[in-house]
């Protein structure tokens, strides 16, 4: 069994809990924006009949999952090329998986698209972090070849949250109700009573939409808003918005992907956030929380 991936701390927590080898990743951009993954070895032999697992992380803040996603595909089939006996592929991030139904005629299935070109590419196994499910459940309704694994990121980042916060009677928000289901995982973990989801209302007159707590009274309690991706940060600031002027007596902001288009982080800090939290899922220098033992966890699972 061997690791092969970038020489990064997330890669060498991987390759460490699982007493495996390393082998570098080394990405090579042209000028005209193509990139050139190559997997340093010192011929084929070094892949041959093994158990390839290919960790590959991307950038949060420079917004190019086509970059990303390129740079899988083309490792995937450099790999393949050396005949391993399987390969498992680590995308915590997954890439388009919010678009994953055509919404209007004429639209891709994007989602389905992406897994059906990683099976082509030789995927056996894809382990993901906290896949955002629209209309699909489950990872299998992702691939039909492949086995899809899908990690909870929640389950470190409220463990890291309980073990750093001396938390007033804490109050666990989702920024809408499809998202509902992460702040009650996060609520359990915690070990707290209450945990909601922000309601919408449109104002008929304007077209206006506002976000509201509803009943639930958060006055001088500890707000935790949790969310799986920020991207523009506008939805994670609004919730920020609402618990502040509801009179939070701080607001932590957690997530799982920090995407973080420019400005985003700013737009948070700007809302009144006392902090942001977010996992290595990305490479992003300010992520306190790792999901690397999670992956462990189940890639050990897999290899027995």
């Amino acid at each position: 069994m061997i690791i092969v991936g970038v020489d990064d701390g997330f890669n060498r927590k991987i390759a460490n809990q699982l007493d495996a080898k390393l082998i570098p990743l080394e990405i090579r951009r042209f000028p005209d924006g193509e990139v050139c993954p190559r997997i340093l070895i010192k011929d084929d032999n070094d892949i041959k009949g093994e158990t390839v697992i290919f960790t590959h992380r991307m950038r949060a803040s420079s917004c190019r999952p086509n970059d990303y996603l390129t740079e899988i595909l083309l490792t995937l089939l450099n790999l393949n090329e050396a005949n391993p006996r399987r390969i498992i592929l680590v995308a915590p991030y997954f890439v388009y998986a919010r678009q994953d139904t055509a919404f209007r005629v004429g639209e891709p299935k994007s989602a389905k698209y992406v897994a059906k070109t990683l099976e082509w590419a030789g995927v056996d196994v894809i382990v993901t972090v906290s896949t955002h499910f629209h209309r699909m459940k489950t990872m299998s309704d992702f691939f039909t070849k492949a086995q899809g694994i899908n990690v909870s990121g929640f389950t470190p980042l409220a463990k890291y949250v309980k073990n750093n916060y001396e938390l007033h009677k804490p109050v666990i928000i989702a920024p809408d109700e499809e998202a509902k289901i992460w702040a009650e995982e996060f609520a359990k973990i915690l070990g707290a009573k209450d945990y909601t989801a922000l309601k919408k209302e449109r104002d008929l007159d304007t077209g206006e939409i506002r976000t509201y707590v509803g009943e639930l009274d958060v006055k001088g309690r500890d707000v935790i808003v949790v969310d799986d991706i920020v991207s523009t940060g506008g939805t994670m600031a609004n919730a920020i918005l609402e618990a502040v002027r509801r009179g939070a007596r701080r607001v932590i902001s957690c997530f799982v992907h920090p995407v973080l288009a420019p400005g985003a982080l700013e737009k948070i800090m700007k809302a009144g956030v006392f902090e942001a939290i977010a996992t290595d899922t990305l490479v992003w220098d300010k992520a306190k929380v790792t999901v690397t033992n999670e992956i462990s966890k189940v890639l050990l699972s897999i290899l027995q």
